[in-house]
């Protein structure tokens, strides 16, 4: 399988905003609640299996330590996750990463509000101990829109330090949407997969695309209050279908970007469905087609089991 070096197969001319990457929603939720549980895995199994884009959310513990979180739900110690993107970039170095780490935005329940803090003093210290920003962190360019993934090898550098608020040293503020409405998130798969296709249409940017597809739980939507994995199992028949409908027209396929959801890791279908849509926008060295073909479906087999 290809899935720990995918981007090896990639050209050089082609840019990041044209190229299809798997992303992680709530990438650091192993081990959490069922009802704020997104993933099974911690993220070193997630780069293994394909993703490379990583939506981090932090909060601080009563100790002091920085921890990741998932609304009220706090998980382990964000020095645990860094060790795994330490040990992912020091043993392939084909790969280049999108992280986008910030604290969890503030959250109302009736009359109260949540809020949730991540000195960035303290994340600056642990980013430096251990994935070194001041090394490998790309900055180097003025337009996100026109960067190349030749750009990239050229500078040596292994990822992109996304915060709205350039909160952390080496962060930056890079032009990005992020298409969602209750409603249609909030529907069940069939629905959903049918509705949300429109965000292409309706939300345009010239900066990185992130299309969600995972349905979102609430209050007052057809899905109700319920859990990531469940979810996961009702869109599961219905993935294809949503990523044949981005392949099937030429503007959908050309926006296809950073294309997020929930990996219960059960197998590669989801990875696979996404990671295809690189070949049919002509993104594979030539040449290698057929190899990048049949990695990915070298992965077929179900590899893993929900949690």
């Amino acid at each position: 399988m290809i899935y720990n070096r995918w981007m090896s197969f990639i050209k050089d001319d082609v840019r990041l905003k044209s190229l299809v990457i798997p992303g992680s929603h709530n990438a650091c939720t192993r081990n959490f609640p069922k009802i704020s549980c997104c993933q099974n895995d911690d993220v070193y199994t997630q780069i293994q299996y394909g993703i490379r884009h990583f939506c981090i959310r932090l909060d601080t513990v009563k100790r002091g330590e920085i921890v990741t979180c998932h609304g009220l739900s706090k998980g382990e110690p964000f020095r645990n996750v860094l060790e795994c993107f330490k040990k992912a970039l020091e043993e392939n170095e084909t790969e280049f990463f999108i992280l986008d780490i910030r604290e969890y935005y503030p959250q109302k329940f009736g009359p109260f509000t949540f809020r949730y803090k991540a000195e960035p003093a303290k994340v600056n210290l642990l980013l430096k101990e251990y994935i070194e920003p001041e090394k490998y962190a790309f900055t180097e360019f003025d337009d996100i829109s026109k960067v190349t993934m030749g750009d990239i090898r050229k500078s040596g550098k292994r990822y992109l330090l996304l915060n709205y608020r350039q909160a952390y040293d080496y962060s930056l503020d890079c032009p990005y949407i992020f298409p969602w409405e209750k409603k249609v998130n909030g529907s069940h798969a069939e629905d959903f997969v049918n509705e949300t296709l429109r965000f292409f249409d309706d939300y345009r940017t010239d900066g990185l695309y992130w299309f969600q597809t995972q349905q979102t739980p609430n209050f007052g939507v057809p899905v109700g209050l319920t859990t990531p994995v469940r979810l996961d199992e009702e869109l599961r028949p219905y993935f294809r279908k949503l990523i044949d409908g981005i392949a099937s027209n030429p503007f959908y396929l050309e926006s296809a970007n950073i294309i997020a959801g929930d990996f219960m890791t059960r197998d590669y279908m989801k990875v696979r469905e996404i990671l295809r849509l690189n070949i049919l926008k002509g993104n594979c060295i030539q040449g290698m087609e057929d190899e990048y073909r049949r990695g990915l479906e070298e992965g077929s087999v179900e590899s893993y089991s929900v949690g």
